[in-house]
């Protein structure tokens, strides 16, 4: 089978994900990381990609957060919170954002999409050995739901410079429900998704019906996110580095920024292990920082951050029409692997079953290759947006047999949907009755159906097609 890609390009981490022979796997970077930091750091005139900050003790100029640059409704106090975390200005050119990076002597200018080509190149070249093939490679890309078509069509040109192929755009809502296998969901369903980015945050409630997903409501808000969380860690140490050596790290902006990434891989490691070493060679004035944090400490440091990120959920919740029919809750976000986050979130919702297999900084990039492996599976469909119109019966279908009412297509089930569910039966019978119907003001019998069957526990197959309807019992 062709394989095909899913790419998520977010803020402070892009993942790729990859889709053969019916599976779906994150691929790691040339360091082994399932997530690669989406930094850009310029040593001069040449530009590393892709690569933690750490590690760029003598670099001149960084360019994070890059993403939140393609938004064409940016608010001046984003622009302001950019141009503090990064080394170069930001400078408004024709309703867009570029950067301005001294370089040496000389003023060099880059636009946003320049640099997400570059994390794109980057991912493209994981891509290309991952497949062995000379192959075009295929992908799919999600982009957040508030975005305008203009701001999805300049991240697609970026992904096609950067050599792959982009079968379409998704909504990253879309992409976490596609990583959960909804699509093949029967039943109905209400999804609550979080996605926790690095310094924004969306609630949506999906609606499930036959695998078709319709986003019934949603939020985006900004100035808050991960690396928020990590800030208060970075304060905390550096207090901690005053205390001993009376020397304060948030006096030079290379040690804070050097500090803030050790402590961002702090809360990493206090999402999955109770206790953290950070070793910080030559933090400031030449000397070494070592501290252990552990994670009823790291909880305790971040807890008002914490809570800030659990706000939105909740006044989100608290308007929602759908909160007392949310059954199921996906987490988005590298963040959100905080234990004391994801508590906070699902007591929100506690009859709610929070979703876990997929790690939540990956969710994303593994439903967009879902979705690139439908498309190839079938190419005929034409889907060049990111929504769809779809017939769907406005009257939910029953069967009724002995004394029970079964749901066969509930409201919102589009038109050629397929079911399979057991009929429950309190003993084997030869014969089953069947009688389907649409349930109304006045109930409007389809069909009376008699099967034979000898089975305990037999199963109704039933396919809606336009103006019929196909029953079979076995």
């Amino acid at each position: 089978m062709t394989s095909c890609f899913g790419v998520h390009l977010g803020n402070g981490s892009i993942c790729l994900a990859l889709s053969r022979d019916g599976k779906t796997e994150v691929i790691a970077n040339d360091s082994g990381d399932r997530v690669t930091p989406a930094t850009a750091v310029f040593n001069g005139p040449d530009i590393e990609i892709c690569i933690p900050l750490k590690s760029g003790s003598r670099r001149k100029t960084v360019i994070t957060s890059n993403k939140r640059l393609f938004n064409s409704e940016i608010s001046p106090e984003e622009i302001s919170a950019l141009n503090a975390k990064n080394d170069c200005k930001i400078v408004s050119y024709q309703n867009t954002y570029n950067y301005e990076l001294q370089i040496e002597n000389n003023v060099m200018t880059l636009t946003p999409d320049q640099i997400a080509t570059k994390f794109y190149g980057k991912m493209f070249s994981i891509a290309t050995h991952a497949a062995c093939t000379d192959e075009e490679l295929q992908s799919v890309i999600a982009t957040p739901l508030h975005w305008s078509d203009e701001c999805q069509q300049r991240v697609v040109t970026a992904a096609e410079l950067a050599g792959f192929n982009v079968l379409q755009v998704i909504s990253e809502p879309a992409a976490a429900m596609l990583a959960y296998n909804f699509d093949e969901s029967n039943a109905e369903e209400i999804v609550l998704i979080y996605r926790l980015g690095g310094s924004s945050c969306d609630v949506s409630v999906v609606r499930v019906v036959a695998g078709v997903f319709t986003i019934e409501e949603s939020s985006h808000q900004t100035l808050i996110g991960g690396q928020y969380i990590t800030k208060d860690l970075a304060d905390y140490i550096a207090k901690e580095f005053y205390q001993r050596w009376k020397l304060d790290p948030n006096e030079n902006k290379r040690a804070m920024d050097k500090l803030f990434h050790y402590a961002n891989d702090c809360k990493h490691v206090l999402s999955t292990l109770n206790s953290a070493h950070v070793f910080i060679e030559s933090l400031y004035e030449g000397i070494d920082w070592s501290q252990n944090i552990s994670r009823a400490r790291f909880d305790n440091v971040v807890l008002s951050k914490v809570e800030a990120c659990v706000a939105p959920v909740r006044k989100f919740l608290a308007e929602s029409q759908f909160k007392s029919k949310i059954n199921k809750i996906i987490l988005c976000g590298g963040s959100m692997k905080i234990p004391r986050l994801q508590t906070m979130v699902s007591d929100l919702l506690p009859d709610a079953v929070v979703l876990s297999n997929v790690s939540p900084d990956e969710v994303i990039a593994q439903g967009c290759a879902r979705q690139a492996a439908l498309l190839l599976e079938y190419p005929d469909i034409p889907l060049n947006d990111r929504t769809a119109e779809i017939e769907c019966i406005t009257l939910p279908i029953y069967a009724k047999y002995l004394e029970s009412n079964l749901c066969l297509f509930p409201v919102g089930s589009p038109i050629y949907s397929e079911v399979e569910l057991p009929l429950s039966c309190a003993e084997k019978l030869k014969k089953i009755n069947l009688s389907v119907y649409e349930a109304g003001e006045t109930d409007k019998v389809l069909g009376d159906y008699t099967f034979t069957t000898g089975k305990t526990e037999p199963k109704i197959h039933a396919i809606l097609h336009d103006n019929d309807l196909i029953v079979n019992v076995f």
